[in-house]
């Protein structure tokens, strides 16, 4: 470490820029310059190398929610094949991110004993927090998930609910917002940072355009603090109209 240069820190965010949105590169960059902190504390580093990690420019514009509009969602919805067992298991992952508001990495974390059919529930271990949660679980996604338990999952012993269909493999998160990726791409739907979050956002902003509180959207998705719910204000069209001035005409001047 002690060849680490400035230029090698400003070189390494650039290689993560490709991949990363801006919030999220901010918060590899505050990482990281908390680690060289700590590595110049235990010696393991002679320069304070830290002051050489670039902060990132991220406005709040950044961080506006970028979701699909109901006829694009519902176009998404409809191109998976559920007759195949690939198309099935593709929806039934859809549906999850879209009507449940779960994240990838609990989608890829879902367990048959998660279900609960009888008390029509979904037990999740929040990928966030670690804390487990139920929710309800939404007829149209515990008829999907059913269809595809009995059709189209291989036949074998993992416990995972979602598994790849040529080897029976339990799917990780990124294969989870593949999935959502390639369904884009087959819909010819262009957006900034297509994945498996899309449809969360999605979710919530489709809510506050129905009239749903911050505080309904914010218990859906399970924030804590309610600031971080508190972006999908700015998505919310009719209301925000309601309080702009009308522009002065030019014979009232």
């Amino acid at each position: 470490m002690t060849e680490l240069t400035p230029m090698d820190l400003v070189n390494y965010l650039t290689e993560r820029s490709r991949h990363s949105a801006p919030a999220s590169l901010r918060n590899i960059g505050s990482s990281l310059r908390h680690f060289l902190r700590f590595a110049r504390q235990r010696a393991w580093v002679r320069q304070d190398l830290d002051l050489g990690v670039p902060k990132i420019a991220c406005g709040p514009q950044n961080d506006l929610p970028v979701f699909l509009s109901r006829p694009q969602l519902a176009s998404l919805l409809a191109s998976w094949d559920r007759t195949t067992p690939e198309g099935a298991r593709d929806l039934a992952i859809g549906l999850c991110l879209a009507k449940l508001a779960l994240r990838a990495g609990e989608v890829a974390a879902l367990r048959l004993e998660d279900i609960d059919w009888r008390r029509g529930t979904l037990r999740i271990n929040q990928s966030k927090t670690g804390s487990p949660a139920q929710l309800p679980l939404r007829s149209e996604v515990g008829s999907a998930l059913a269809d595809y338990l009995r059709n189209a999952r291989p036949v074998c012993r993992a416990r995972h609910i979602f598994l790849t269909t040529a080897d029976a493999r339990p799917m990780s998160s990124r294969a989870i917002s593949q999935v959502i990726r390639r369904a884009l791409e087959r819909c010819q739907i262009a957006v900034p940072r297509p994945g498996a979050h899309l449809l969360r956002h999605t979710l919530a902003s489709h809510l506050v355009q129905n009239g749903a509180s911050l505080k309904e959207v914010a218990d859906l998705l399970r924030h804590r603090d309610l600031n971080s719910t508190a972006v999908y204000a700015h998505v919310d069209i009719p209301n925000l109209a309601t309080l702009a001035h009308p522009w002065p005409m030019e014979d009232s001047l």
